[in-house]
């Protein structure tokens, strides 16, 4: 999966973009308090541990 299919998915999950970091963008879930870090690498694959860890987090 691409950071772009990541980013999608998270944003039909609720999470928002809250900012920019150094390296990564932020997002927010206002629901459930959730924040995750995401890489700005839109087109690169995620690696498998850190998809499925973001994907545990996300809840898809």
């Amino acid at each position: 999966m691409k950071w772009s299919e990541l980013i999608k998915i998270a944003e039909a999950h609720g999470y928002k973009f809250v900012g920019h970091g150094k390296k990564h963008d932020r997002y927010r879930n206002p629901e459930t308090g959730d924040t995750i870090m995401v890489e700005r690498h839109g087109s690169q694959e995620i690696r498998k541990g850190l998809y499925l860890s973001l994907k545990k987090r996300i809840g898809f």
